[in-house]
């Protein structure tokens, strides 16, 4: 098992099969600077190649997810001149190709969003495969009140709630409760505060039944959909079907069921 990449304003826990990822800058809310993002993007090319580790659970420090991006940091970077490569654009370009790599991980991402999440804090929330959502937890994106875009996060916004719900957040940067947030469809699972750690345990220890490669390979189909011609979708999740089936872990699972136990995969 590799070591876990270094980082300041995230806390890494591994235990057993599961990474916790806490945003930890508490101070400002867990404002994303330029460090976090660096580290953030550690990460996910450390879980692109770690098989160890089956679900990832993303959370934030001091009662509060994710305020968005450190504003303060971003507008010191556009008032300094600059030659060659916009720092901004660079920025933003690395933070979207962190977003994507996130989306596409093997493994299954939870995020429990709680407190405040703004602009690239929801876009985490409609970024992973599933969302716990507080009842109070405060969302929106303000970015355009700023006189700036949701860049990166707008396309999974998009697919998360749908085009024209997401113009209408953006396009009036509306803030709204974790209750109006799970109407919307951003959350699958709504929590009273004081039962959100409940919940997710709960969530965590569903994913922890599925078999890991059969959950990998699902998002791998799923998250084609759209993306390719009917056929070739067809064709690529008829391969993945048969390479799970032959699979050990398919296997095991098939043989489980038969024998009326529990699959190895699930005492770990």
């Amino acid at each position: 098992m590799s070591q876990l990449p270094d980082a300041k304003h995230l806390l890494l826990e591994q235990v057993g099969g599961r990474l916790n990822i806490t945003f930890n800058r508490p101070e400002v809310r867990n404002a994303i600077n330029s460090e976090m993002g660096a580290e953030f993007s550690a990460v996910v090319d450390w879980l692109a190649d770690n098989s160890d580790v089956r679900v990832v659970v993303l959370r934030g420090a001091g009662g509060h997810f994710c305020a968005g991006g450190d504003i303060k940091e971003r507008k010191s970077m556009a008032v300094t001149e600059t030659s060659g490569e916009d720092p901004l654009m660079a920025r933003n370009r690395q933070a979207g190709l962190a977003f994507n790599k996130f989306e596409n991980l093997p493994q299954t991402t939870i995020s429990v969003v709680e407190g405040s999440a703004f602009g690239g804090g929801m876009g985490y929330a409609c970024l992973t495969d599933i969302t716990i959502l507080s009842k109070t937890a405060k969302m929106g994106m303000p970015e355009t009140t700023l006189g700036v875009a949701p860049a990166q996060i707008a396309p999974y916004v998009v697919k998360r709630i749908g085009l024209t719900r997401a113009r209408q957040l953006a396009l009036t940067a509306e803030r709204f409760d974790g209750q109006t947030a799970y109407d919307y469809g951003i959350g699958q699972y709504l929590a009273e505060p004081d039962a959100l750690d409940q919940v997710t345990e709960d969530v965590v220890a569903r994913v922890l039944k599925c078999g890991p490669m059969a959950n990998a390979a699902t998002k791998a189909i799923m998250l084609r959909v759209g993306t390719l011609p009917a056929e070739e979708l067809i064709s690529f999740s008829a391969a993945e079907f048969a390479k799970l089936n032959r699979s050990r872990e398919g296997v095991e699972g098939q043989t489980a069921f038969a024998e009326k136990r529990k699959p190895s995969w699930q005492e770990n």
